[in-house]
């Protein structure tokens, strides 16, 4: 149990961490009292939001739920969007600062732990965007807080893995790479050694709380997307993003898939025509014009285009495995050239100085927690008694995260590893707190099982 002084230290914190953050976020209003340009906007999120508002369901497949859902509870408003994204940045941050606070017992390095990670830039940037960083963030870190407060309970009822199955469920109608980490959540959530304790009475409950909100609401809406678009998926938009993973292998593509390959190399040449070479152009010109040589529904090519990617992946695999190399490789934020060169002092603003060295840090925190996880790997196979079992856990969420991506998205978007960045800087700071504790003689204070 945490003593009366501690308690009333985390209140008093807690207080100044929702303060700090909220002024941290005024700027973001500008002048005019009406938030900036988003940072960065996805017009398909909005698409999403306004067939909902209009009981219309063409864009729906493009994209999962929840996100339009979202935007469409906010009435499609960017200052109404800006202040949810901001409430759901703030909640993420008091959950990273209780659990904190759970694992330290120290109220002031629980508050920097909160402070760091709910005023990173990396965090704010995405809360004035129409993005679903912020959101899927949200919904991760309310997982790991659900988990770390029942940790401590023998029997915690059924409300904890129907809670946390409804969080994955959602997470991944934000995000269908988050879908992914279901069977991670499944693997903590039972212990599957012994294998007898899997058909035990109190796993099978568990089981069933955990898989009925992930199935009902995943397999409901791939249900939903098959009614209107003939194709079983959380997503018909899934050709898209393999298209980008496999486009140096378009070439090798046989005569079967010829006009699907010739489409895809017009398009690529002339989205390579930009400054930024960015492919996402190129798929649906690629699709609008394989539409009006063939007049197949758009919701049919994006099918074909994603059993070309499979095609190609599967005959190719070492091209195939070179590419997902190199996504896995962005996904933690390989820097670019501009990236790698610091601004000349009798030029930089006090802004550009800023940005370059929250990119830099944000590189470095990544690199450090890789290395982390990385050695978690061997620590695990032994047995060593390194890390925690919640360590463990957001190691694998994130090393799995980020293979999955690999495998299914370039990564030449760096926005994949943002959704972790809470978990990651929780994750290095308090292990940094174990380890001074460590060198100091102390032994680290006990959760308490109810928590802060």
């Amino acid at each position: 149990m945490a003593m009366p002084e501690q308690q009333d230290n985390f209140r008093r914190d807690a207080w100044v961490l929702l303060g700090l953050g909220v002024l941290g976020r005024l700027p973001a209003l500008g002048l005019s009292g009406q938030v900036p340009i988003p940072a960065y906007f996805d017009g398909s999120y909005l698409h999403a939001a306004r067939d909902i508002l209009h009981f219309s369901f063409p864009y729906f497949g493009i994209r999962v739920p929840v996100y339009p859902l979202l935007l469409a509870l906010c009435g499609l408003n960017t200052r109404v969007i800006w202040i949810l994204q901001a409430l759901l940045g703030l909640a993420a941050g008091l959950m990273i600062y209780q659990m904190a606070f759970r694992r330290t017992r120290h109220a002031l390095f629980s508050l920097l732990i909160g402070i760091f990670c709910s005023l990173a830039p990396e965090v704010l940037i995405y809360e004035t965007s129409i993005m679903t960083e912020t959101l899927t963030n949200f919904l991760l870190v309310a997982s790991l807080w659900l988990m770390d407060r029942f940790a401590g309970e023998g029997k915690p009822g059924i409300w904890f893995p129907l809670g946390l199955g409804v969080l994955v469920a959602l997470g991944g109608l934000t995000r269908v790479l988050m879908l992914c980490l279901a069977p991670v959540y499944f693997c903590f959530l039972i212990p599957l050694w012994p294998p007898a304790k899997l058909i035990g009475r109190e796993a099978i409950k568990k089981t069933a709380a955990y898989a009925l909100p992930v199935i009902l609401l995943v397999f409901g809406w791939c249900g939903f997307v098959y009614h209107h678009t003939g194709f079983f998926s959380p997503t018909t938009h899934s050709g898209h993003n393999l298209m980008d993973q496999v486009d140096p292998l378009v070439d090798l593509a046989p005569q079967p898939y010829a006009a699907l390959r010739d489409a895809w190399i017009k398009a690529r040449l002339h989205s390579y025509s930009f400054p930024n070479k960015n492919l996402n152009p190129a798929f649906e010109e690629a699709v609008a014009e394989v539409q009006a040589r063939t007049g197949k529904p758009k919701a049919q090519v994006w099918h074909e285009y994603q059993s070309l990617a499979f095609y190609l992946a599967f005959h190719h695999p070492l091209l195939y495995l070179r590419r997902a190399e190199q996504g896995w490789i962005q996904f933690w934020a390989e820097p670019t050239l501009d990236e790698t060169e610091w601004p000349e002092s009798s030029t930089v603003t006090p802004i550009e100085l800023l940005m370059t060295l929250e990119t830099f840090l944000v590189r470095e925190v990544e690199a450090v927690f890789l290395i982390l996880a990385l050695v978690s790997i061997p620590c695990a196979l032994l047995r060593v008694k390194a890390f925690t079992k919640q360590e463990y856990l957001i190691f694998i969420m994130v090393l799995w995260t980020s293979v999955f991506a690999s495998f299914t998205e370039f990564g030449e978007n760096r926005r994949f590893c943002v959704p972790f960045f809470m978990l990651i800087v929780y994750t290095l700071l308090t292990r940094v707190w174990v380890w001074i504790n460590a060198a100091a003689g102390k032994e680290p204070a006990a959760a308490s099982p109810e928590g802060a």
